[in-house]
């Protein structure tokens, strides 16, 4: 984690070295909470404004500086999600456009109604687990990530990481039961988590 020193000092090319590094996992992870592409560019954003603002004053965990930074972040990212779904309870609006918009110039309409529900039913499944949960299905799922890997990122042994991992999707499959059904004839991919 040589770059977080570079950055604490203000040095634009580390930031954006970090920016390089993250931005990509942090948009996934922000887009797989609200599932909006525009809103999670926006978070996106303002995630970096924030880390740039506040970097001078993180203290790295020398036993493991990638993840204690790398968790820094995503608990930004948390509590960014946190605050926009706090403000849209609080002025929900929906656009039609929004609504209306194709995946594709050949899209089955009929299909895109199936993905929106999937993802709406998956969002809100996901909303039910804990923190560090939603942190390892989406590193696992969304990210292709070890189980070494989530472990090293989260500082956390493997152990933990496959307890977590197993919680987490008993979890979903009780919530998805609960809410009507399986996922049958829904086609489920990487992407789909992504």
């Amino acid at each position: 984690m040589s770059l977080l020193p570079e950055c604490q000092r203000g040095d634009a090319a580390a930031v954006e070295a970090l920016y390089d590094l993250y931005a990509d996992r942090l948009y996934r992870y922000i887009y797989a909470r609200i599932s909006d592409p525009e809103t999670a560019a926006d978070l996106t954003t303002e995630l970096f404004v924030r880390m740039i603002r506040h970097v001078a004053r993180f203290r790295i965990n020398h036993r493991r500086p990638a993840a204690s930074f790398s968790a820094w972040l995503y608990r930004i990212a948390a509590n960014l999600v946190n605050d926009h779904h706090r403000q849209a309870r609080r002025a929900p609006e929906t656009s039609l456009t929004d609504e209306l918009r194709l995946v594709g110039p050949d899209a089955n309409p009929h299909r895109q109604v199936e993905q929106r529900e999937l993802f709406r039913r998956l969002g809100q499944a996901i909303e039910t687990l804990s923190e560090e949960q939603r942190l390892v299905i989406l590193a696992k799922f969304g990210e292709g990530m070890s189980n070494a890997e989530v472990a090293s990122w989260l500082g956390k042994s493997e152990g933990a990481i496959k307890s977590l991992q197993h919680r987490a999707l008993q979890a979903l499959s009780r919530f998805l039961r609960m809410e009507g059904g399986d996922l049958a004839g829904v086609e489920v991919d990487r992407g789909t988590l992504q």
